[in-house]
């Protein structure tokens, strides 16, 4: 056997050595990484995250310097900014 035809049965061996691994590794168990979860909001849970950015202040000063903002803008329909702290948009239309 010539140096090209092992190197080339090793290659396919190994191929699909790792082909049959991966795919042995997908079917056991769907990763829960990429699962998401509904929060019920008057669950503990829901409760902790709708109390992210503390009281309900920080939320109203961004809707009113954005109202403010739109009503200067009066090419805009909606604006959008995200609060600093909890990272939740917050829109504010016409």
């Amino acid at each position: 056997m010539t140096q090209f035809s092992q190197a080339r049965r090793k290659l396919l061996r190994n191929a699909a050595a790792w082909a049959g691994g991966i795919a042995g590794l997908a079917a056991v168990k769907p990763v829960q990484a990429f699962e998401t979860y509904t929060v019920g909001r008057n669950s503990a849970l829901g409760l902790s995250y709708s109390n992210h950015c503390g009281p309900a202040a920080e939320h109203a000063g961004i809707v009113a310097q954005l109202q403010s903002r739109l009503q200067s803008d009066p090419a805009a329909a909606t604006i959008t900014e995200t609060c600093p702290i909890c990272g939740c948009p917050v829109t504010v239309s016409r």
